[in-house]
């Protein structure tokens, strides 16, 4: 009779530790996370509007400074999909120059920067001397 008790307790011991790991593996994976904005809808673009401070085509990157003094600024990943505008006609990364105004609107993709569009106004011209 011992003997049956041992073998019972010993098949329930292995049916505890084995049924979890089964149950688990047959588990599909969770979903991955999606950008999200603040309220749990579609993350919105952002937008930075500066001066152009440098052009990177091997990189496909523009840094754009902004606020005081261009302190603040960002660079952006340039795409094929992203939509270009040179004062008012399509223009490609290459159009673009160190010193042009622009306004971009952007997205946080894979902690790149991403453009979506950038509207690129003329170059800054230097000031006038009397």
């Amino acid at each position: 009779m011992a003997r049956y008790l041992a073998l019972a307790l010993s098949m329930m011991m292995v049916v505890a530790l084995v049924a979890p790991v089964m149950a688990q593996s047959q588990m599909s994976p969770p979903p991955p996370p999606r950008d999200t904005g603040p309220m749990g809808g579609p993350a919105k673009p952002l937008a930075v509007e500066g001066t152009v401070s440098k052009v990177d085509p091997g990189t496909g990157t523009i840094a754009v400074s902004s606020g005081w003094f261009g302190l603040f600024g960002r660079t952006l990943q340039v795409t094929p999909e992203t939509q270009i505008q040179i004062e008012g006609r399509q223009g490609t990364l290459q159009d673009l120059h160190k010193g042009s105004k622009v306004k971009a609107s952007y997205e946080p993709r894979d902690g790149k920067n991403v453009a979506t569009r950038i509207e690129a106004g003329p170059e800054a011209q230097p000031a006038a001397t009397k």
